[in-house]
């Protein structure tokens, strides 16, 4: 007889025993939210009418993620707010509603109609109306809401680095003309927190919501002729991390919204101390449950839309021109990038062993290691080298400009209404903290 094969199993005995993995870690999904109305503060006006004049001051930390305002002689802002408003009507009720700040996620009209105050991922104000309406919660939570409506406090506020004079002259026509301000003083963020944290010298790293700034400080005195600006920051991690989500999840797009972006990137992501040899074991077991990160989205079904042949054939033309203009843009910044020259920085090996790191985006785990790393094999061998973090990254700009607000240098950089009349919109006053004016 042939003989045949025969497939009796293992036993049971003998099989390895199953192995089990503990479950999934669930985080649930975060965004920006409402939570409660801000009550109106009207103590700090009636403390700042208490002391001496020329000693309080409003400041206001001007970012394109949060805006924090508060007294100069307090030790933290009052409030922190994102720059955004929302303006819609109410046909039914007939009134048209306006909200400013966290207000905007109230309900689901004021969500659907948000707009923020600066062009989206840089640091310049390019909406005004919208920028008034900030504006407007800000000195009516103050308690700045009297009968005559004018500000009568002096105003420190933060600006990007190397701002446009129009942008600025705009600022100072809101400031001086709509709310009556005495007088305003502008300043860098990055440079107010290095005042706060009694730097002298040494190069200043700020890594914020839309860029980082490099500025070598000499001596206290800012040198923004040789500042660098790197297109790097909080702002386009969130970018990133949504087109990889959307890459990644396909039929997904449409519940995924930057401001949960923003949330991941703070609540999950990290810069890795050696990326190379992480990534390459990275989908080992071992820890394998720490690194998966599970995020549960509520659940509804989508109705799809077929779309007809032409349609697609659209789509798929939008599609390829659009693949165009990136490569396009893509050659520009490459271009941009072969044509820098590399300067001659003699005085900088004093700076280079002062680095001084602010801004929210240094929050990160491991980003003083990773620039650390990065310098190192940039500099020559035994260069030396020493990073130090702001105390508070987020809060040290707006204690930088109150502390600085409260000394004769602020009252010789501000530009009073009488000055304004008489100089004109884009009269800036230098120094050490702020931009400088550019030659007409």
């Amino acid at each position: 007889m042939a003989p045949s094969a025969t497939d009796d199993g293992i036993p049971a005995s003998k099989l390895p025993p199953p192995r089990e993995y503990p479950p999934a870690k669930i985080f649930p999904m975060r965004e920006a939210r409402f939570d409660k109305p801000m009550a109106i503060q009207h103590d700090g006006r009636e403390k700042a009418l208490a002391r001496p004049q020329g000693t309080s001051a409003i400041v206001i930390d001007n970012g394109s993620n949060a805006v924090r305002a508060g007294w100069s002689f307090e030790d933290k802002p009052r409030m922190s707010i994102p720059p955004i408003m929302s303006k819609y009507r109410d046909r039914k009720a007939g009134k048209t509603y306006s909200f400013a700040g966290n207000d905007c996620y109230a309900d689901a009209n004021s969500r659907s109609h948000v707009r923020n105050a600066f062009e989206q991922g840089t640091g310049i104000v390019t909406n005004w109306d919208a920028m008034e309406h900030v504006l407007d919660y800000i000195f009516l939570k103050l308690g700045m809401n009297g009968a005559e409506g004018n500000i009568d406090m002096p105003i420190v506020m933060t600006e990007a680095v190397a701002n446009f004079s129009y942008v600025r002259k705009t600022m100072n026509e809101t400031l001086f003309e709509c709310y009556g301000a005495p007088s305003v003083a502008y300043g860098i963020d990055s440079l107010f927190s290095y005042r706060h944290n009694k730097g002298s010298t040494g190069l200043v790293v700020s890594s914020s919501h839309t860029s980082t700034h490099v500025i070598p400080v000499y001596n206290q005195k800012a040198m923004l002729a040789q500042a660098t600006r790197l297109n790097s920051g909080g702002w386009h991690s969130a970018e990133y991390l949504l087109k990889l989500l959307r890459l990644k999840y396909p039929a997904f797009v449409g519940k995924l919204s930057p401001s949960q972006a923003e949330r991941m990137v703070r609540d999950h992501c990290y810069l890795s101390a050696d990326y190379d040899n992480e990534l390459s074991g990275y989908l080992d077991w071992t820890g394998l449950e720490d690194r998966d990160v599970v995020i549960q989205y509520p659940y509804t079904e989508e109705v799809i839309i077929e779309k007809t042949e032409e349609e697609l054939a659209k789509i798929a033309e939008r599609k390829k021109e659009s693949g165009r203009r990136l490569q396009q843009q893509a050659a520009k910044m490459r271009l941009e990038k072969l044509m820098r020259k590399e300067e001659e920085l003699e005085y900088y090996k004093k700076l280079q062993s002062h680095v001084f790191l602010t801004g929210g985006n240094t929050l990160f785990k491991n980003f003083d290691q990773r620039l650390r790393d990065g310098l190192a094999a940039l500099l020559p061998a035994g260069s030396p080298l020493r990073t130090r973090r702001a105390a508070d990254p987020l809060l040290d700009a707006w204690r930088g400009a109150a502390e600085w607000s409260g000394g004769d240098a602020w009252k010789a950089a501000a530009v009073t209404k009488a000055e304004y009349e008489e100089k004109g919109h884009e009269y800036l006053k230098e120094h050490d903290l702020g931009n400088s004016c550019p030659p007409v």
